[in-house]
């Protein structure tokens, strides 16, 4: 059992945006939140999820408090809450995810004690740079140190530069630290998928990974296989691995086109990693990700060559004719030629395979951890010594 909060020590909240067991990539903000404690060891560590059903053992195990209280309303109730949460705790460090880097509460928040507010962006897409009036206004807001966030962190280098670009955020207060995978020193244990998932063998797997939604393409990757010749149609196997609300769209639009007896819709599985390992190519051809998605670094980690459109937000790990083929977003015939490529070439799924693996090393848990730590050390560096009293 942990120890009463000593709250003359100062205390650091990390604020979570969803109940304790919902969330995508729940493992890598769990990584942060632990890494951040261990980090502050010598302050009051407290982490706010909006509810409470599960708490992971990395949680439990850490010197984090887990409480329940919702930071992302802003009606006069919830605020009220969250004032008194700041001031009985002696918050001095707020760490939000996917927050707005400017808002008025912020000031309410400073008033209460907080010393430090930083902003942890993970939210995907390509956005329009500020211009203009917008540009001015956006930059106005961000030099009042009362309203603004003291340190924004993007997801990769690309949401980096989109903090600067599009939100206006000073460039010296904007960092990165990339996501990445732990690197396992076991590899995983290569699962049967054909065998799985009852795949005739001979034919080559095509495989997708992430929440079955409109955005991420899958129904675009369907009318490119619709568009593949006949002979090539059967020599290979879609594989759809995720949930998600549009499941049942892409199910019906798979017969539509005559297609679902080489596509199979496998859901939600636990044990990603190995599945992929039975595969032969990647797909992902998403309308917007943070640079490139945890799920592109799997297939890569996997050794698998990967296929994606030019996508700023999307392409960024994927290297052109060396770990995979990059194609002009929205368009059918030339990712269609990609694919035809890859399935045609064994040599070429090899190299290229090969070398996304290699190239995948270079996105590690382990250096994510250290840029984040840094991020923090100089954002808290800026401050007066006497933040924490």
């Amino acid at each position: 059992m942990k120890a009463a909060p000593d709250s003359s020590r100062g205390g650091v909240l990390l604020v979570a945006n969803y109940d304790s067991n919902v969330g995508f990539a729940w493992w890598l903000m769990e990584s942060f939140w632990v890494k951040l404690a261990e980090h502050y060891a010598e302050r009051n560590v407290f982490l706010a999820f909006p509810q409470i059903s599960r708490v992971s053992e990395s949680i439990q195990s850490s010197s984090i408090n887990v409480v329940e209280i919702d930071f992302s309303k802003t009606v006069i109730g919830n605020i009220a809450a969250q004032l008194g949460f700041l001031r009985r705790h002696r918050i001095r460090l707020i760490y939000f995810s996917d927050m707005s880097t400017w808002h008025w509460r912020f000031v309410l928040y400073r008033l209460f004690g907080v010393r430090l507010i930083v902003v942890h962006d993970h939210t995907p897409g390509v956005r329009t740079p500020a211009r203009n009036w917008k540009a001015f206004v956006k930059r106005i807001l961000h030099k009042m140190p009362m309203f603004t966030v003291d340190g924004a962190i993007g997801a990769t280098e690309y949401i980096r530069q989109r903090l600067v670009q599009v939100s206006c955020v000073p460039a010296d207060r904007c960092y990165a630290a990339p996501n990445g995978l732990p690197n396992n020193e076991i590899p995983p244990r290569k699962v049967q998928l054909r065998q799985l998932l009852e795949i005739p063998e001979g034919k080559k797997v095509i495989v997708m990974t992430g929440r079955a939604h409109r955005y991420k393409g899958i129904g675009f990757m369907l009318e490119v296989i619709n568009l593949l010749p006949v002979v090539y149609k059967e020599k290979m196997h879609f594989v759809f691995i995720g949930s998600g609300p549009d499941l049942e769209y892409f199910q019906d639009m798979a017969r539509s086109l005559q297609l679902q007896n080489i596509c199979t819709f496998a859901g939600y599985r636990s044990n990603i990693v190995s599945l992929l390992a039975g595969a032969d190519i990647a797909v992902h051809p998403s309308r917007g990700e943070v640079g490139y998605s945890l799920s592109i670094l799997e297939y890569m980690r996997a050794g698998l060559p990967v296929i994606v459109p030019d996508n700023p937000s999307v392409c960024g790990a994927t290297i052109d004719g060396v770990t995979g083929i990059i194609y002009p977003e929205g368009d059918v015939p030339v990712a269609c030629e990609a694919l035809l490529t890859l399935l045609s070439n064994e040599q070429l799924r090899w190299q290229m395979g090969k070398a996304a693996r290699l190239e995948s090393l270079r996105y590690s848990l382990e250096e994510t951890h250290r840029k984040l730590i840094q991020a923090f050390s100089e954002i808290e560096g800026k401050m007066s010594p006497g933040m924490w009293n």
